[in-house]
């Protein structure tokens, strides 16, 4: 049996249509959908658990738990042999669920499996690989602030894993994946202490569950062939949360870690990394239109990130004289300054460029 855990807070047409893609997948194992509901009780929710398929179960919580409870919530409910956690927001392509099925089956050293994640309809725009803050990450961004000429070293060495993840056309082991898609092994989870930890809120949890599985001595892996959509939105509104779960993140992980402590205090007092040199971009209709120079318009990369150093990136690969941004996703892009680079997909790309512009306002609740 696979158990399917979504999780809802006020997204209910999107939870509906993420409910849907999973029951029309074909699989051999029969599947169990669990829903947790974090929405105040009010009459829009009591609405949703009418509308969810009689074989989904439905548990509704008197206030917002939290991602990382909720879904504890429902794995002590479920009885799979696989966990699929799936958020609202994404949606399973066809033969989606039973690719990464098989590809635990046929890798019993795997703990978890993600699919190849694509942010619009058209798959065009590849959402990046989940990143993973390891000791040696932090040296690099350090080797990357102490000198200009270094500055693109960690992004240059990113880029490496993100071409491959981009790319591969078969299983290949990665460092993390993303909580928002992702099939576990229940018994992996059990081996490695339980799904998440409860205090976590959101965001960071499932990067603390990665690194316990890898403790616990699994692998992780892509499975190209396995595809699915996430209409991903970057709002201001994250990234409290964002900083919080890190901060619990680093106390669990990096408090008694010296090399951690040291090369943290070095990061601390370097000035933030040189920013290459950056063309504002003017947004026009809402459509972010990029001129491609004739040295690259037979083959290009275009990334999308809110650094300079483009880490982690949203990508595109294509050809021709524009690359461009479409309106419904130049508004997922909320309020903050935005980074695009153009180059040759390659990992050692000659020719770059940058630009930067001012993200589409939020709606204010």
């Amino acid at each position: 049996m696979i158990s399917i855990i979504l999780v809802n807070y006020k997204t209910n047409d999107q939870l509906l249509d993420a409910v849907a893609s999973v029951l029309t997948q074909i699989t051999a194992d029969p599947l169990e959908v669990i829903v947790v509901d974090n929405s105040p009780a009010d009459t829009a929710h009591t609405s949703l658990a009418a509308q969810l398929p009689h074989n989904v179960t439905y548990i509704q919580n008197n206030k917002n738990i939290g991602f990382a409870k909720a879904c504890n919530q429902a794995f002590d409910y479920s009885n799979g042999e696989f966990i699929l956690l799936l958020n609202p927001d994404a949606r399973l392509l066809p033969s989606a669920l039973s690719k990464l099925t098989e590809s635990l089956k046929q890798h019993p050293d795997a703990g978890a499996v993600g699919p190849r994640v694509y942010w619009d309809d058209d798959c065009r725009f590849l959402m990046p690989p989940s990143t993973y803050p390891s000791i040696a990450s932090f040296y690099k961004e350090a080797i990357s602030r102490l000198h200009p000429l270094m500055s693109q070293y960690s992004s240059i060495d990113f880029r490496k894993k993100v071409l491959q993840a981009w790319t591969c056309n078969t299983l290949v082991p990665v460092e993390a994946l993303s909580g928002g898609h992702i099939l576990i092994r229940r018994e992996a989870i059990l081996k490695c202490g339980g799904l998440f930890d409860p205090r976590f809120f959101m965001y960071w949890e499932d990067t603390d569950l990665m690194h316990r599985l890898k403790k616990a001595g699994y692998r992780l892996y892509l499975e190209p062939e396995a595809k699915c959509l996430h209409y991903y939105t970057h709002a201001h509104t994250k990234d409290h949360l964002i900083a919080q779960g890190w901060s619990i993140f680093q106390l669990k992980h990096f408090r008694h870690n010296k090399r951690f402590q040291f090369v943290n205090w070095i990061n601390k007092r370097l000035p933030p990394a040189a920013t290459p040199d950056i063309m504002p971009i003017t947004v026009k209709h809402e459509k972010l239109i990029f001129p491609v120079p004739s040295e690259l318009q037979h083959a290009w990369l275009l990334e999308l990130g809110t650094s300079p150093q483009l880490i982690p990136a949203i990508g595109h690969f294509g050809s021709g004289p524009t690359a461009e941004v479409d309106t419904a996703l130049f508004q997922r892009l909320q309020d903050k300054i935005y980074f695009a680079r153009l180059s040759e997909p390659v990992s050692r790309p000659d020719l770059i460029y940058y630009w930067q512009w001012q993200g589409y306002p939020s709606k204010t609740y």
